[in-house]
């Protein structure tokens, strides 16, 4: 079959609408739609003649090069394409049919190509553009910015965030920053550091915008598929973002990681596992990738292995102090709150990061080996700090469950329902409230947060 080549027209855009040739992909607004490839192909021929009449015999010759094709065939295929196009039956508005010709498009095209997003090396010509052109500035920001991301504590996101709004400032429309920008905002709310309405609504914006730029930029979807899991609870949407990405780039470790999220937050624990293991096998030197494969394992409820992982990491580099938090919370949930305790006691404490993480999980621990009076100090703490800055009540009901307050416990987890916390995706998966798990009111949250 007839294929887009090299230097011609990638990307097209027309009405409403964005047509990315070479990954199939149409595109509008931030709705992104996988195109079959005979339609592809029909489509792509259309949009090059922009407006000029294509004959029935050269598109029936690139789109079946070896079998006869008969009109009634070719006509169902644009049918199919009008279809996707939104035109309806008596309002052919973007393909018309030339009587005994053939057919043309009717809405004016623009034609340009883009750089594909993949690593910078494999395109010279786009390493010596950003080297000496006006995206270097932009491009320098977002390295830095990139750098703290990977740190992932509350510190250094916001750092991060700083660093890609710079670059932001240098080049409005430049994309990695904006998907930077969109992760580092979603980290903050998915990490807990953050209230929903202040980091979710900014993600989201960052990353339709950047999806507006480069419609088939298979990160940027990987991104919104995340924005849709936990800013708005939307499965159907979250692993429809994530298959166009996956599709787009199977081969990329971040939408493998971002994937393994969707499957546990929908609980699909065995696909999970092994989107976190395809991850790792990627980019087997990343911590970040060795842990994650643990943590799916840790919501999968099999706490040993995930740590038994993520001991090994901490051998590996006892400073990642994001897997020792982690391996706490397994030991707990395992139900080892002494050893658990040991891992918390050695945390750093820091104030940005106490709240979102150890002083709940050290309230869990004391409450678990029986000291009640030092686990109510910890909520009673954790209050003080909510009055002042935000506290996930995911974590006061955390530590309200494990000192008996069941109705407190059920009425915060209410409240975080309410304010879309992003922690509630995980009420199935990280089994903190057992004791209330056959109560109603419960059962009522699991069903309204769903999948």
């Amino acid at each position: 079959m007839s294929q887009t080549l090299p230097g011609s027209p990638r990307i097209f855009r027309f009405g409403s609408f964005s047509f990315d040739a070479m990954r199939r992909l149409l595109v509008r607004g931030s709705q992104a739609v996988p195109v079959p490839e005979r339609l592809a192909l029909i489509l792509t021929q259309l949009l090059q003649a922009n407006g000029r009449v294509v004959s029935k015999e050269s598109l029936a010759v690139s789109v079946w090069p070896d079998e006869a094709v008969s009109d009634a065939n070719l006509t169902q295929h644009i049918y199919m394409l009008r279809q996707l196009l939104g035109d309806k039956a008596k309002d052919h508005s973007h393909i018309l049919a030339v009587p005994r010709q053939g057919y043309r498009f009717l809405v004016p095209v623009q034609a340009t190509r883009v750089v594909p997003d993949e690593p910078f090396a494999a395109d010279p010509a786009a390493l010596e553009e950003i080297a000496s052109g006006t995206d270097f500035e932009a491009f320098r920001h977002y390295c830095q910015g990139s750098f703290f991301l990977a740190k992932r504590t509350a510190a250094d996101l916001r750092k991060a965030l700083d660093f890609f709004q710079k670059a932001l400032v240098a080049s409005p429309l430049y994309v990695p920053a904006l998907i930077g920008l969109a992760r580092a905002y979603g980290l903050l709310g998915s990490y807990w550091h953050l209230p929903p309405d202040a980091a979710f609504p900014f993600a989201t914006a960052a990353i339709e915008k950047a999806l507006m730029v480069e419609p088939g930029n298979a990160v940027a979807h990987a991104v919104y598929a995340s924005s849709f899991c936990y800013a708005d609870w939307n499965w159907e949407r979250a692993r429809e973002e994530t298959e166009i990405a996956i599709a787009l780039n199977p081969g990329s470790p971040l939408i493998r990681n971002n994937a393994a999220w969707i499957d546990v937050c929908t609980g699909r624990y065995e696909e999970a596992l092994a989107q976190a293991r395809l991850a790792l096998a990627l980019e087997p030197s990343s911590l970040l990738n060795q842990l994650l494969v643990a943590r799916v394992l840790l919501h999968w409820g099999k706490y040993d292995h995930a740590t038994a992982i993520m001991t090994n990491i901490i051998a590996a580099d006892d400073s990642f102090h994001i897997a020792r938090r982690y391996r706490a919370q397994a030991l707990l949930l395992g139900g080892d709150p002494q050893k658990a305790l040991d891992d918390l006691e050695r945390l750093p404490g820091e104030r940005g990061e106490d709240p979102g993480f150890r002083l709940p999980m050290l309230g869990r621990a004391y409450a678990d080996l029986g000291e009640k009076s030092r686990a109510a100090s910890v909520l009673e703490k954790l209050r003080e700090l909510s009055r002042v800055e935000y506290v996930a009540l995911w974590n006061l009901a955390i530590v309200a469950i494990g000192i008996g307050l069941a109705d407190d416990a059920l009425a915060y987890l209410e409240t975080a329902y309410e304010r879309r916390e992003a922690t509630l995706p995980f009420l199935k998966s990280l089994h903190w409230f057992e004791p209330i798990a056959k109560d109603r009111r419960f059962a009522a949250l699991l069903a309204k947060v769903g999948p």
